[in-house]
């Protein structure tokens, strides 16, 4: 009984492996490549959602099947697109995709008729990993058309280099893989002006304990190991003037001094005074105050911004401090002319 059991699962197995869809005699899968532009030029002060590139649809050579059953049209996409960013959707799909280059989403479309019938509507089309179109047991002659965006989607990380993407977007009817499309090349971003690096947006800046007996002889204690160096990154393009400023949440002292939180627990008579530079230096940076830090002379020039926090005592002694801790914040902003 096992044995006939056997014979009959292999006897019944060549149905199952039938294709559903095949190529006629002639056609074959078509492998498409489009060139990712040199350049990606970002207008300064550009929003999320603003387009930086479309190729527009582009058409390649058609190809003709047949298929004998029903099933999907399935598409995917290559290996260096990443996950959905949120809040963009075309036709009521997810439609933009990490790149490489946080900041910058790519959209990917297929359409398998002639390039004038293509949808010029972006927000109409099906995304490339949402397609799910019914195919029906008929021969199917394909027009392959492919279209291709760049979006800015969020603060671009300059930083991360060229946008490009590797590995192959595909479209497959059912089980048959019709066409491939590689991105080729690779785009440096331009007319940024600046771009403060991923690492220096949000910076925690940590001072070490201290006593009170530290602030005897100067409301600045010198000791550099009470004090911290920071420094903020960025991304410049060639010929910005680059300069910055620092606003203090509250301000206290002689104005250039962040205020000490208030509340249980924090230290009294005492904030925090930046200074221009690593622990030597002596230049106390004034808050709410544009600096000048440089003139770029080259493109996709590295600009660190180094400045140091110590402890200032803003009573009158260090007898009259309150021990707690101490917190402050300040907000930093960039200029570029």
């Amino acid at each position: 009984m096992r044995i006939l059991i056997l014979l009959l699962a292999l006897c019944g197995a060549p149905s199952a492996l039938a294709a559903v869809c095949t190529f006629q005699s002639g056609s074959a899968s078509v492998m498409a490549s489009l060139a990712l532009p040199a350049t990606l030029s970002v207008p300064r002060n550009a929003g999320n959602g603003t387009v930086l590139w479309d190729s527009g649809w582009r058409a390649y050579a058609s190809t003709s099947i047949t298929c004998n059953s029903s099933g999907n049209v399935r598409g995917s996409h290559a290996g260096g697109i990443g996950a959905a960013v949120p809040g963009f959707t075309s036709n009521g799909f997810p439609s933009v995709f990490q790149t490489s280059v946080p900041g910058i989403g790519i959209s990917v479309f297929w359409c398998n008729m002639g390039t004038a019938s293509c949808n010029p509507d972006p927000t109409r089309i099906t995304p490339l990993p949402s397609l799910a179109w019914n195919v029906s047991a008929t021969r199917y002659p394909l027009s392959n058309n492919w279209r291709v965006r760049l979006i800015k989607t969020a603060d671009i990380d300059a930083s991360a280099g060229r946008v490009s993407v590797a590995g192959l977007s595909s479209i497959a009817y059912v089980d048959l893989g019709v066409a491939t499309l590689t991105l080729t090349g690779a785009s440096q971003i331009t007319g940024l002006g600046c771009e403060v690096n991923a690492d220096s947006r949000n910076i925690d800046v940590r001072l070490p304990a201290i006593d009170k007996g530290d602030f005897a002889d100067s409301p600045i204690p010198r000791n550099n190991d009470k004090a911290r160096v920071f420094q903020i990154n960025l991304q410049c393009d060639s010929g910005v003037k680059v300069s910055y400023q620092i606003d203090a949440a509250r301000a206290t002292g002689d104005g250039n001094v962040l205020a000490n939180a208030g509340g249980s627990g924090m230290a009294t008579g005492v904030g925090v005074a930046l200074f221009k530079g690593g622990l030597s230096s002596t230049a106390r940076l004034p808050l709410a105050t544009r600096v000048l830090q440089l003139n770029t002379a080259s493109d996709h020039l590295p600009v660190s911004i180094p400045l140091t926090a110590r402890y200032y005592r803003t009573a009158g002694s260090a007898a009259a401090m309150g021990a707690g801790l101490v917190s402050t914040t300040a907000t930093f902003t960039l200029f570029y002319e």
